[in-house]
């Protein structure tokens, strides 16, 4: 393959319209080389003749005594041209990020060590002279430069986001060894890890802290081999550690792979801790996930499912091994564990493994029998009355049940058994209060969450700011965890910002709403139906309906209950106006109504919320004998009006516009039911002037 057809292959493969705008690292090694050859000529290729063939392509455009010159005047006039087709310059990046992927050994080097320059010469022809090549500390950070333009301002993202990074104690060849230190595979990895200690997205969290939890998370996974070099070495440690805060700065709150496909994490299920062994997803609330495709079967997901149990691919499905599935619009990973902590479900309806045991929750721990003493020892230290082992679970070879274990406190703990220790390897978060369900950290204002610090191996004093207030300096007892209540500290509504040494987090507090007879809300309708649902308070005039959950304070009982939602209400043909709820009165008078939801509802996703529209009739200059609601161009809903005392007592700016003749004759000669057949005729000698 000659250097544009190099340029072009790798071009495909790493920068693909994706589905989400995550890092892309142009992590090219031998076996990659190898395949992409063997996929472009249909002929299996072998890793030396993969390499060769790069090589020679390579050296074509990247010689003499100015080697980087050509491929640099390629790239200025390929951007002043408007960056069409393919950018030149992928395959002389790859060539510089190969040498990085060798853990090269040479004479003198210590273990983990590698030269850099040396094997980049060879792989570019360049014999003559040694160390950096002459205009690679001008031309390739360029290069680079030019590869997050056009990812970033002239793709928008779609195919991917730069991930290129220069480091201080490797000015020149950073950039080339920031792309060595993970492949696609490996940053689903580092999605898992910061899902494993509680990351949320837009935290800052210092590198030496990511790289040292990013460390001992190792010890309790199997991550790549490459991972574990990077680990090892003195050059890549530095690199890897600001490869885990850029992702961290990406990071969504889902692993994803180097597709931007997202990770659903599998949890083993068991009826009592032993055979047999099935498998369950769980859906994080802010994944749209309507369905799974699985073996060729597709599985419905239930809108609102948090746990999803599935029927495993091998019926003899045994802990201790890792499980991908791929599903279309996302991939279910179970990882391989030498420990699982089992927590009963109810949802599930049976034993489930979860990321680390819980304060006052009882669990079942299945464990490798070459750890079962030290995960016993474990369990005690964590306050846990002494455990058992059931005799009459049927559990796999080497494996060691015990049962009984309910921590009361947590504990630093390190390796495999981490897990036993609640909070292990957890972030500083906020936990409980009484939360929005909107994706967003949103409380009622008297019931904010508190601030668990976790325990931590160091005794330095943990600094603590509430709203750029410090807390006196807050110390562990022991080993337990430090519960602060915001709820007794903040009293007021907005946004709250907590400093807890160098991690931020931030929360919002809201009006508090009044509580009243309850109706269960209506079901969120789908997303892509953009009309609220708001049936009427009297569908049968015989039988009112109690008022509504929720409502604004000091509004009246609940006329109306529905969902409210982030997009606006479309605009409809049959009446030309925007807008779905129309107030009907005699004389052919007719007002758009415009229930107007709190300012904080309209910042949040399909927050279930109750409307009070009785003020809205109040306020009319006119008796409401009809409500209308417009679902579409062709269908229309009538309820009879409550009968409400009115009166211009000055309602809300823009809560209702009155209609022209011409609109009110639209509205009712549509396409209208009534809620009830008795309605009908009503409606009928309503519309005839009846």
């Amino acid at each position: 393959m000659d250097y544009d057809g190099w340029n072009r292959t790798l071009a495909e493969h790493f920068f693909a319209i994706r589905e989400a705008a995550t890092p892309v690292y142009l992590s090219v090694d031998d076996a990659l080389l190898a395949d992409l050859l063997t996929r472009r000529t249909k002929i299996v290729a072998t890793l030396p003749a993969a390499t060769d063939d790069f090589r020679v392509a390579i050296r074509s455009v990247v010689f003499g005594r100015d080697p980087f010159g050509g491929i640099a005047s390629r790239a200025r006039q390929w951007r002043r041209n408007g960056a069409t087709g393919t950018p030149p310059f992928i395959a002389v990046l790859a060539a510089t990020v190969l040498p990085a992927s060798r853990p090269n050994r040479s004479e003198g080097n210590v273990a983990g060590r590698f030269s850099y320059y040396r094997p980049l010469r060879e792989l570019l022809g360049l014999h003559e002279g040694s160390g950096i090549p002459d205009g690679y500390d001008v031309i390739v950070p360029t290069l680079w430069g030019h590869l997050k333009w056009w990812l970033t301002e002239h793709e928008q993202g779609r195919r991917g986001l730069p991930s290129a990074i220069p480091h201080p104690t490797q000015v020149n060849i950073g950039w080339s060894l920031s792309q060595a230190v993970l492949v696609g595979s490996d940053r689903v990895q580092v999605g898992l890890f910061l899902s494993a200690i509680g990351a949320q997205p837009g935290d800052s969290v210092p590198e030496a802290e990511l790289l040292a939890r990013f460390q001992e998370w190792v010890r309790l996974n199997r991550p790549s081999p490459r991972i574990q070099r990077a680990l090892a070495s003195p050059e890549l440690r530095p690199i890897l550690a600001s490869v885990l805060q850029q992702e961290l700065a990406h990071y969504d709150g889902l692993p994803r792979n180097s597709a931007g496909l997202p990770y659903v994490p599998l949890s083993l299920t068991t009826d009592a801790g032993g055979f047999p062994y099935g498998i369950a997803a769980r859906i994080p609330s802010h994944l749209r996930l309507e369905s799974l495709s699985l073996n060729g079967d597709i599985v419905r997901v239930p809108s609102g499912a948090e746990w999803l149990p599935l029927t495993p691919p091998d019926q003899k499905l045994t802990p201790g091994s890792a499980l991908e599935l791929a599903a279309e619009t996302a991939t279910l990973m179970l990882p391989a564990r030498d420990l699982y902590v089992l927590q009963a479900n109810d949802l599930v309806g049976k034993w489930t493994s979860v990321s680390a045991a819980e304060i006052g929750v009882p669990h079942r721990v299945l464990v490798r029998t070459a750890f079962a003493a030290q995960a016993e020892a474990v369990m005690l230290a964590c306050g846990s009355d002494a455990v058992r082992q059931p005799r009459r679970v049927q559990v796999p070879p080497g494996w060691t049940l015990f049962s009984g274990y309910t921590p009361t406190q947590t504990a630093t703990v390190q390796g495999v058994v981490g897990p036993l220790a609640p909070l292990h390897q957890q972030l500083a978060r906020l936990s409980g209060g009484l939360r929005i369900d909107g994706g967003k950290q949103t409380y009622l204002l008297g019931y904010a969450p508190d601030l668990v610090l976790p325990a931590t191996p160091d005794d330095h004093p943990r600094t603590v700011t509430i709203d750029g207030v410090p807390l006196p300096p807050v110390s562990p007892v022991s080993t337990d965890t430090i519960t602060i209540r915001l709820a007794d500290r903040v009293h007021s509504a907005g946004e709250h910002y907590i400093e807890v040494g160098n991690r931020k987090l931030s929360f919002t507090l809201v009006e508090r709403y009044r509580e009243s007879a309850a109706l269960p809300l209506l079901a969120l309708p789908p997303r892509s139906d953009k009309l609220a649902t708001i049936p009427s308070r009297v569908p049968n005039s015989a039988s009112p309906l109690a008022p509504a959950p929720w409502l604004p304070p000091g509004h009246l009982s609940g006329s109306f209950f529905g969902s409210y939602q982030r997009d606006p209400l479309p605009s409809t043909s049959l009446l030309r106006l925007g807008g779905s709820i129309y107030a009907l009165g005699k004389n052919r008078l007719a007002a758009q109504l415009v229930p107007e939801a709190p300012a904080w509802i309209a910042t949040m996703d399909h927050v279930p919320h109750a409307i009070d529209i009785e003020p809205l009739l109040v306020a009319l200059p006119f008796q409401a004998l009809w409500l209308l609601r417009v679902t579409s161009s062709q269908n229309a809903r009538a309820w009879r009006a409550p009968i409400v005392q009115t009166g211009p007592y000055g309602a809300p700016s823009g809560s209702w516009t009155l209609l022209s003749q011409a609109d009110w004759r639209r509205l009712a000669s549509g396409n209208v039911t009534t809620t009830a057949v008795a309605c009908a005729q009503d409606w009928t000698d309503y519309t005839a002037g009846k």
